[in-house]
């Protein structure tokens, strides 16, 4: 993790595994970085999906019925 944090100029590591595990959502030239680094193997949508996944196991009382409306 260290190593793609460095790689994407992402202050640490512990930053770059909350993007990776969803916890957090990384801004869009981070994001960018990522779709570049992986050469469009990882996507936005990607991104996207792994946050909602995130919140809709750990906040469901924040997202409650806006998710399943965007849907």
């Amino acid at each position: 993790m260290a190593e793609a944090a460095v790689l994407l100029s992402i202050e640490s590591a512990r930053t770059y595994q909350r993007y990776e595990l969803g916890e957090n959502r990384p801004d869009a030239p981070v994001m960018e970085r990522i779709r570049i680094a992986t050469s469009g193997q990882v996507t936005l949508d990607d991104m996207h999906e792994l946050r909602l996944q995130w919140l809709r196991t750990n906040k469901p009382e924040t997202v409650g019925g806006l998710l399943e409306a965007a849907e």
